[in-house]
């Protein structure tokens, strides 16, 4: 595969411009030949709770949502052949997504590199100048986060994630919240779950506590279907382990079904075709 050059940059979470405080949370690459922008943020906000006071978990979820959705909507306008080249580098594309740089969104100083596959370059920027740099509280080899974009690649490419939406669950017993939905008459989730840690025992933790959400929700006429997208341990010594919590999950009593990532390319054309088929994507763009 032929190599080509690309600038990026730091992003930077800036609580409070008069004091100069601010963290790294994502980093943004684009390249011009072939035109294509990736990023990648940090979406735990452990680290920016505990560093600034009055800091906005919420607000600073729905900012990176956005930021997401337009680095979307950019790639989608760059598919054209005839397309008119408006950017010259990452400078000049992170003003287009964030007009206003005296917000609490800044970027860094546009460096430049060569490559010759910019999503594996930014995972790999990403993880030297920000993940690896922040403390870990609990040994975990993947995030759900980590464990989405590996179903979120085939769902973007066929305009999937354009309509998926969080989703609030409430009664007097619970509060669920899950970050990707969407309507048919009732919601259906697509919920990320990793399976991979560094220890056996938190595999079956986390199956435990997945079960006992997902059981919470039995008879809620608002579900329609479960989708649970499972993350794999790594360790072939978790194996077991692994096959356990998956029968753990098969007890959850609402219409639900694992997906594992072997999968994700066949369950991108699946939940595309059914939606479709129910109307999912004329009913979003009419609303």
């Amino acid at each position: 595969m032929n190599k080509f050059g690309y600038t990026y940059c730091l992003v930077k979470y800036v609580h409070n411009p008069a004091a100069g405080e601010m963290l790294n949370i994502g980093v943004l690459l684009f390249s011009e030949e072939p035109q294509q922008i990736v990023g990648k943020f940090e979406i735990h906000f452990d680290r920016l709770s505990s560093a600034f006071a009055n800091f906005d978990g919420d607000h600073y979820r729905f900012v990176i949502r956005n930021l997401e959705h337009s680095i979307l909507q950019l790639n989608e306008r760059f598919k054209p052949s005839l397309f008119q080249r408006e950017f010259q580098d990452i400078k000049s594309i992170f003003r287009s997504l964030v007009p206003d740089l005296g917000l609490s969104i800044q970027f860094g100083n546009v460096l430049a590199g060569i490559t010759n596959n910019l999503e594996d370059e930014a995972e790999h920027i990403f993880y030297r100048l920000i993940t690896s740099q922040t403390p870990q509280k609990e040994k975990k080899s993947r995030s759900d986060e980590e464990v989405w974009t590996v179903f979120n690649k085939p769902l973007a490419q066929k305009q999937v994630t354009k309509y998926l939406k969080p989703k609030h669950f409430s009664s007097n017993e619970y509060d669920l919240k899950f970050e990707h939905t969407f309507k048919n008459e009732k919601h259906h989730i697509l919920d990320p779950v990793t399976m991979d840690y560094a220890q056996a025992e938190s595999i079956q933790n986390r199956a435990i506590k997945i079960l006992g959400q997902a059981t919470t929700l039995d008879g809620n006429a608002e579900i329609g279907k479960l989708y649970l997208l499972l993350g794999a341990p790594k360790n072939p010594l978790h194996k077991n382990a692994y096959i356990k919590a998956k029968n753990l999950l098969n007890k959850i009593p609402i219409d639900k079904e694992i997906i594992e990532e072997n999968e994700a390319e066949n369950f991108a054309k699946e939940i595309t075709s059914y939606m479709k088929e129910h109307g999912v994507f004329e009913n979003e763009q009419t609303q």
